[in-house]
């Protein structure tokens, strides 16, 4: 059958679009830069299209011509600078069931979530279970798939968030107070996809998938610790929940800033009310019980060091960040404010007053300019780059006014060496999935 697949490029719909390819099926991947997503996937046919913009249904009418079946794998976990919950999650799913129903489209499959429509949750988890409402009732005939937490050989957002927690060194940290979790194989929802795409057993309505054992926070952390290949912690600390609160304050600004970080408030609300379901109703269309974690991650293969090192370095490259734009801001604003002492720095180099004055005024500019790109996410690699370039420009600046300062006791240029190296470590690691 022919497939429109939305979100052909996250985590969950990449291993869909590899699923369904694998049975047969030609699929079209609708992704908001679908130029990026045909370099990780160049076999799927792509379009672009941004669900925060496809809320009228005639925005969907050309995509669906000629398809037979839409498969949404799309969802935005909150709001911020890139996302908008309400538009991708319930106004766009409205306007594609209308626009589905006439084009004649065979089925609809939507990956929701499980615990979706629980009294009190996100809004992540009640446009979801508003867009499942809207299309249990739109007269389609469809398939609703309300997975667990998902663990795949990939990972991001909560995933990643767990290989994280993993691998942190020291101790175990857990809190009190959250919920249960029933965690799901990405390689089951991608099963289940594939039997609600075609049809099989009557695989139609809602179908929560999930483990049939549900364990708390702490077990699945260390479960993946194990799986990493690391010892367990010696150390146990079991903090309150509350204590997450001003961590996902934070997050939740910083997503306005472009950042999608699994630490914002809806992903601790859903810790809070846990990640449960009915593992039943998974066995019914599976025709087994899905597989357990361990059996998941046993599944996925002994990790090795790029699996340690990811856990490792996704932990640390906020801290790095955090660093980076310290040193820049930093710079910068002690630049402006003590104009003249830099200056003077030049001045006793050979440089005239006036230049000497320009090159700080126009490095600090530069400096705080840096800064304010790292803390930018889409800016974040052109930020990266420019601050390469302009610690480079620094360090050529001193060999030629000032050489002496590389044989300074403190070692002012020496320490720009790590900064480059710094920099250029988290530009090797700024891709985002």
């Amino acid at each position: 059958m022919h497939i429109l697949l939305l979100g052909a490029g996250g985590f969950i719909g990449s291993e869909l679009a590899r699923r369904l390819q694998a049975d047969g099926h030609r699929v079209t991947g609708l992704a908001r830069d679908a130029q990026r997503a045909a370099r990780a996937n160049p076999a799927l046919d792509w379009v672009a299209g941004d669900l925060r913009q496809m809320a009228d249904p005639a925005a969907w009418a050309g995509l669906l011509d000629g398809m037979e079946v839409v498969v949404n794998a799309a969802g935005a976990l909150q709001g911020g600078l890139r996302d908008d919950v309400g538009k991708v999650q319930y106004d766009a799913m409205i306007a594609l069931y209308a626009a589905a129903q006439q084009a004649g489209v065979r089925r609809v499959v939507q990956i929701s979530a499980a615990g979706a429509g629980v009294p009190g949750e996100s809004d992540f988890m009640a446009s979801k279970a508003r867009a499942d409402a809207a299309l249990a009732a739109s007269g389609l005939d469809h398939a609703i798939l309300r997975p667990g937490l998902v663990i795949g050989r990939n990972c991001f957002g909560g995933t990643e968030m767990l290989r994280i927690a993993a691998a942190a060194p020291l101790a175990r940290i857990d809190f009190a107070g959250t919920g249960a979790v029933q965690c799901v194989a990405l390689a089951d929802v991608a099963e289940a996809t594939c039997r609600a795409v075609s049809g099989a057993g009557g695989a139609g309505g809602s179908f929560d998938l999930v483990e049939r054992e549900a364990r708390d926070l702490g077990a699945v952390i260390a479960l993946h610790r194990a799986w990493l290949g690391l010892p367990p912690h010696r150390l146990h600390w079991r903090l309150p929940l509350a204590l997450l609160r001003p961590v996902s304050a934070l997050a939740d600004l910083l997503g306005w800033l472009g950042w999608r970080s699994p630490l914002r408030s809806n992903a601790v609300a859903a810790l809070a009310h846990g990640v449960t379901g009915n593992a039943a109703e998974g066995a019914a269309l599976l025709g087994r019980d899905a597989l357990s974690l361990p059996e998941t991650l046993a599944s996925m293969g002994a990790a090795g060091k790029a699996d340690r090192w990811h856990a490792r370095l996704a932990g640390l490259m906020p801290l790095a960040l955090a660093a980076l734009v310290a040193l820049w801001l930093g710079s910068g604003l002690l630049g402006l404010l003590r104009t003249d002492a830099a200056a003077q720095v030049l001045v006793d180099g050979g440089m005239g007053d006036a230049l000497a004055r320009a090159c700080v005024v126009g490095g600090s500019l530069a400096d705080i300019a840096i800064a304010g790109g790292l803390l930018l996410r889409p800016a974040l690699v052109p930020a990266l780059r420019a601050s390469l370039l302009l610690a480079l420009a620094y360090c050529a600046g001193s060999l030629a006014f000032r050489a002496d300062l590389w044989l300074d006791p403190l070692g002012p240029m020496l320490k720009v060496l790590p900064v480059i190296a710094l920099t250029a470590l988290c530009l090797a690691i700024a891709e985002e999935r």
